[in-house]
């Protein structure tokens, strides 16, 4: 049995550091506090190899109308360390925290820890603390949503 996807919300993650834009799709995350995010990324992403202890990362929750978003920042073929993924995309930069324009919700982080955990230790599962945000309201875009 192959099962392609749990339903899950679809994110942006995504930073500005040593004058790069950095930004990725990430719909494997979840709130593990009031303001605690527990994210995995792939071992392929040039954004979460450039993610480190202690910086500071934007945490964009993508509304239902924000899927060329998705789209275009989950692109497996063009990587952030070749281009810049968030050309033509609505966003703030907040002291390197990198937040889409009219996301669900946008919320700025620090990276506390990343783990990598027995039978994934490719994988970076990213502990973040949440500082501060808005909810804009909205429904969120799934992966349910997307063609698969």
């Amino acid at each position: 049995m192959e099962i392609k996807a749990i339903d899950h919300n679809v994110n942006i993650l995504a930073m500005q550091k040593n004058g790069k834009k950095y930004g990725m799709c990430c719909a494997w995350c979840t709130q593990a506090g009031a303001d605690k995010l527990i994210c995995c990324v792939g071992p392929q992403s040039a954004t979460g190899q450039a993610m480190e202890k202690g910086d500071i990362v934007g945490f964009s929750n993508l509304n239902k109308d924000q899927k060329m978003i998705a789209f275009q920042l989950g692109d497996l073929q063009r990587h952030s360390s070749d281009t810049d993924k968030l050309a033509g995309v609505d966003h703030i930069v907040d002291e390197g925290a990198i937040l889409i324009g009219d996301a669900r919700a946008q919320v700025k982080c620090q990276v506390i820890d990343i783990l990598h955990l027995p039978g994934i230790e490719a994988e970076n599962v990213l502990y973040l603390q949440m500082l501060s945000g808005k909810e804009n309201g909205g429904d969120a875009l799934h992966i349910a949503d997307l063609p698969m």
